[in-house]
This record gives C-alpha cells, structure tokens and sequence, in this order.
C-alpha cells in the first residue's frame, strides 16, 4: 500500500513539472516575441529619429548660412555654431542610441577638432537664457530648443545689439 501511495505521488509530482514547465515554455515563448517587436518598433523609431534629425540639421544649416551671409553672426561664433549643428544628428542619436548625455556626445565629436568643450561653454554662457537655460538641461530636448535658438534671426541681432 505505501509502494502504490509513493508512486501515485512521484506519479503526480512528474505531472506537475510537466505542466510547469510547459507553462514556463509558453511564459519564455511569449517574451521572446514581445523582445522582438519590441526591437522592432525602437529600430523604427531610431529610423525616425535619424531622419527628422537629418531633416532638422539640414533646416538649421540653412538657417545659419542665411545669417552668415547677412551678417548676423561673427565669424568666431559662426564657427562654432556651425561645428554645433553639423554635429547636431551625431549628437541626437548618441544621445537617444547609447543614452549619452549632450555635453558627453559633444566631447566626442569634438575628437580631432581645434575646439574644446571649454570654447562651447564659454560661447553658451554668453547667450541669452533662451539659449542658455535649455542648453543647461543636457538633455536631447534642451539641445535640439538651445540649436533653434541660435540660428534664429531674433536671437543673432540681439546679441549683435547687445555687444
């Protein structure tokens, strides 16, 4: 009697792993494609990223040229706007790709350069607090704010006023 009671409960203890482990099959089965759409949808959306942020540097180089060719904008301040937003999709998808902050992927794209990270704060600390307050944040937002404020029109001819 104790032998049929002992294998009736290793019996039902196999049952019950059996079953367990199905269930956690189906569990690993189900994460692995939400793992997968998941990747899908951020591959997408860095596509999208990459190309706005393509779209809106090619929109803030023009930007900036028309203000050079007005004369809005020295020529020490041009060259380091224009090294700003010619970095501008490098530093946007550092910053959303590897979780960079903007001060950090500026400092790599500032590898091989005549700049320094130094001549980039001290041309942001002379800008108006439209500039410098979202710059500040170092964050993507902030920068992408900090970038339209310095090639707008509005914000070149009140420092040109202001010095």
């Amino acid at each position: 009697m104790v032998a049929f009671g002992v294998i009736g409960f290793l019996i039902l203890l196999l049952v019950f792993i059996v079953t367990r482990n199905q269930s956690i099959q189906q569990e690993v089965k189900q994460t692995q494609q939400a793992h997968k759409t998941l990747q899908l949808q951020n591959k997408h959306s860095l596509g999208v990223v990459n190309t706005m942020s393509s779209q809106l540097q090619q929109s803030l180089q023009i930007k900036l040229t028309a203000l050079q060719s007005h004369g809005l904008i020295k020529q020490a301040d041009f060259e380091i706007v224009q090294f700003v937003i010619e970095n501008f999709k490098y530093v946007i998808l550092q910053c959303t790709q590897d979780g960079e902050t903007v001060e950090i992927a500026i400092a790599k794209a500032l590898k091989g350069n005549n700049l320094t990270i130094e001549d980039i704060r001290q041309f942001i600390a002379k800008q108006q607090s439209e500039t410098r307050i979202p710059w500040c944040q170092n964050t993507v937002e902030g920068f992408v704010i900090a970038c339209q404020n310095l090639t707008s029109d509005k914000a070149k001819v009140a420092s040109t006023l202001e010095n």
